[in-house]
C-alpha cells in the first residue's frame, strides 16, 4: 500500500506554476504561439500564511512598480498591471511606429481578513512582495497599496 502523501498549498503553488510554464513552453514550440517583444510572460501568484500576516508574491516580468496597481477591498487582493511599450524606426524613405498595450487583471480571495491599512509591498526584479497583516475586522472601503 502507497503512503499518502500531505501537499502543503506553498507546494501545490509552485506545482501549478511549473506546469504552466511547461505548458507555455510547449505552446510556443509545438502550437507555433509566440510572445511578442513587449508581451509580459505570467503572472505567477503564490500566497504564503505566516500566522499574523498574509504574504502574496506576484512575478510580474517585465513590469514596474508605475504599471501596477494594487488594492484590498473586502477581503479580496486585486492587483492590475497595465504595460505599454512604443518602438520607433526611422529609415531613408520610411517611419514605423509600433505600439503595444497588455493588461493583466488578477483577483484573489484572501482566506482571513487583513488590515489594509497597514499592508506593505515591496518591487524587486519583477517581483512584488505584498504583506498584509492579518486582523479580526474587515474594512468596507478600497484601501489602496503604494509600492516602493
Amino acid at each position: 500500500m502507497t503512503e499518502l502523501i500531505l501537499w502543503t498549498s506553498r507546494e501545490m503553488n509552485r506545482l501549478r506554476r511549473d506546469v504552466d510554464k511547461l505548458l507555455e513552453r510547449l505552446w510556443v514550440c509545438f502550437a507555433g504561439g509566440a510572445h511578442l517583444p513587449g508581451e509580459m510572460k505570467g503572472p505567477y501568484f503564490e500566497m504564503i500564511d505566516e500566522g499574523d500576516k498574509l504574504v502574496v508574491i506576484a512575478e510580474l516580468p517585465g513590469a514596474s512598480p508605475d504599471d501596477v496597481n494594487i488594492w484590498v477591498k473586502n477581503d479580496m487582493l486585486y492587483i492590475e498591471c497595465e504595460k505599454r511599450s512604443t518602438t520607433r524606426e526611422i529609415g531613408l524613405f520610411h517611419k514605423k511606429i509600433h505600439k503595444s498595450f497588455s493588461t493583466i487583471t488578477k483577483t484573489i480571495r484572501l482566506p482571513s481578513r487583513t488590515i489594509p491599512q497597514r499592508a506593505t509591498a515591496e518591487y524587486g526584479n519583477g517581483v512584488f512582495r505584498i504583506v498584509m497583516p492579518k486582523a479580526t475586522q474587515t474594512t468596507k472601503s478600497p484601501i489602496k497599496i503604494t509600492v516602493k
